[in-house]
C-alpha cells in the first residue's frame, strides 16, 4: 500500500470539530427539581439512555466519514488491486533481424501470457508472423517509453548494439531494462551508400572503413550518385590546373569521373569568395580562406592542414583535402561500432518510486464508503433531530 499525497494526512486534525460539538451537546447541565419529576416513568430514563448511545454512535459516523474525506484527497495505491503491477513486457526494436534471432523468446512471452510490444510510436502489439516493420526512430525512443504502465515486474529489451537504435539523451525507464543483445547481428544490415561508377562498378567504404571498389552491387547498397560529377570553378587561372589536376588524380586512383559545368548545374564549386546566397544542394570548396565559413556546405580547402597553399601542393595533399568533404557531402561514412551490452545499459535510469507517476486505485471502493457512511449518518441525525 502506498500514499500518493501523504502531506494531507493532516485534514485529520478536522476529527476534532465533530468530537468538540459532541462535547459541547453533552455538557451536563444544572439539576433543577420540580414537582411533577416524581411521576416521571422508567421507560422515559431509558429512552434518555438510549438517545445518548445514538448520538456516540452518530459521533462515530461522523469521524468515519471525515477520515474517509481525508483518505480520498491522500489517495491510496493498493498493489493487490493493481492488475498490472506484476506485468512483465517486451520491447523489440523494429529490425527483422532481431525479430528473427529472438523469435522462440517472443513466442514462449506470449504463451505466457506478457506483453510484447515494437518499440514504436504507439507501442504497437508484436505478432508471430508480421509483414511489415512499424516505424522507428532511435530520438523518439523516451517518447514510446513513457507509455509503458508505471510499475512493472520486469522490462526486456531486444536490439542489435546499433548506435542509430538509441537517443543522444539518456533513457527514463520505470523499472531497469533487461538488455537482449543481438549477436548474429551485422553492420551489413545498414545500407552502404555508394557511387555507381562509368565502369560499372561502385565506389564505396568496406566494412574496415576503407575506400574501395566493389564490382557487384549489394542488395544493402544504396547508390547516391551515378556518373560524372559535376563542378565548376570561380577561381583564378593559375588554381583552376591546381584543382583540374587533383580531380584528375581522383579519377586515376578511385575510378570518380568529373565534368566542368556551369555553377547553376554544379554540384561542387570551387571558389576564392564566400558566396552570398549558398545554396545548400552543392558543396563549396573555398580556396582564399583559412577560416572555416561555418556552413557545412562550405569547406575551406586548406583550413584542415593549416598550411600554406604551396605547401599543400609540393607535398600532394590536395586530392585527399577534396575526396574527404566529398565523400561526407554525398553521405558516405563509415558505419558506427557497435555498442555492448555495457555500453547500452548506461542509456538507461529507473525512475525513483519517488517519482513515479502513480494514479490511486481505491478511489471508487472510497466513495462508495462515503456514500454509506452519509447516508447512515443522516438516517441517525434526522431520526434523532440532530
Amino acid at each position: 500500500m502506498d500514499w500518493i499525497q501523504p502531506s494531507l494526512f493532516w485534514g485529520l486534525l478536522g476529527i476534532s470539530i465533530p468530537l468538540a460539538i459532541h462535547l459541547w451537546n453533552g455538557k451536563k447541565g444544572k439539576v433543577i427539581a420540580w414537582a411533577a419529576m416524581a411521576w416521571l416513568q422508567p421507560q422515559e430514563s431509558q429512552s434518555s439512555r438510549s438517545l445518548k448511545l445514538d448520538q456516540i454512535l452518530l459521533l462515530l459516523l461522523r469521524i468515519l466519514l471525515w477520515t474517509l474525506l481525508v483518505l480520498f484527497a491522500v489517495g491510496i495505491w493498493w498493489k493487490n488491486l493493481d492488475k498490472t503491477a506484476d506485468e512483465t513486457v517486451h520491447l523489440i526494436i523494429p529490425d527483422e533481424q532481431v525479430a528473427s534471432e529472438f523469435r522462440f523468446e517472443l513466442d514462449q512471452a506470449l504463451e505466457n501470457g506478457e506483453s510484447v510490444f515494437w518499440l514504436a510510436e504507439g507501442l504497437p502489439s508484436y505478432e508471430a508472423g508480421f509483414r511489415e516493420l512499424p516505424v522507428f526512430e532511435g530520438e523518439k525512443i523516451q517518447e514510446y517509453v513513457d507509455l509503458l504502465p508505471k510499475r512493472l515486474d520486469s522490462l526486456h529489451i531486444y536490439t542489435s548494439g546499433n548506435p542509430r537504435d538509441l537517443p543522444s539523451t539518456l533513457i527514463w525507464v520505470p523499472v531497469f531494462p533487461q538488455l537482449h543483445l543481438a549477436e548474429e547481428w551485422t553492420q551489413t544490415k545498414i545500407a552502404q551508400q555508394v557511387i555507381a561508377l562509368d565502369s560499372g562498378s561502385f565506389l564505396g567504404l568496406d566494412e574496415r572503413g576503407i575506400l574501395a571498389k566493389s564490382f557487384e552491387k549489394d542488395p544493402n547498397h544504396q547508390v547516391v550518385f551515378t556518373g560524372s560529377i559535376p563542378y565548376s570553378l570561380e577561381i583564378e587561372e593559375g588554381e583552376k590546373s591546381n584543382i583540374k589536376a587533383a580531380l584528375a588524380a581522383l579519377t586515376e586512383v578511385y575510378g570518380l569521373s568529373f565534368a566542368e559545368v556551369e555553377t547553376g548545374k554544379a554540384k561542387l564549386v570551387f571558389t576564392d569568395q564566400i558566396p552570398e546566397n549558398a545554396d545548400n544542394a552543392k558543396l563549396y570548396f573555398l580556396t582564399s580562406s583559412l577560416d572555416t565559413p561555418g556552413n557545412k556546405s562550405m569547406i575551406s580547402l586548406y583550413h584542415s592542414v593549416q598550411l600554406p597553399a604551396d605547401e599543400v601542393l609540393e607535398k600532394g595533399l590536395l586530392p585527399e583535402l577534396i575526396l574527404s568533404p566529398l565523400l561526407e557531402f554525398f553521405g558516405i561514412r563509415a558505419a558506427d561500432p557497435l555498442l555492448t551490452q555495457r555500453q547500452i545499459a548506461q542509456k538507461f535510469i529507473e525512475i525513483p518510486k519517488a517519482q513515479l507517476s502513480v494514479f490511486p486505485n481505491t478511489s471508487e471502493i472510497i466513495l462508495v464508503l462515503i456514500a454509506l457512511v452519509f447516508a447512515l449518518e443522516r438516517f441517525l441525525a434526522y431520526r434523532n433531530d440532530l
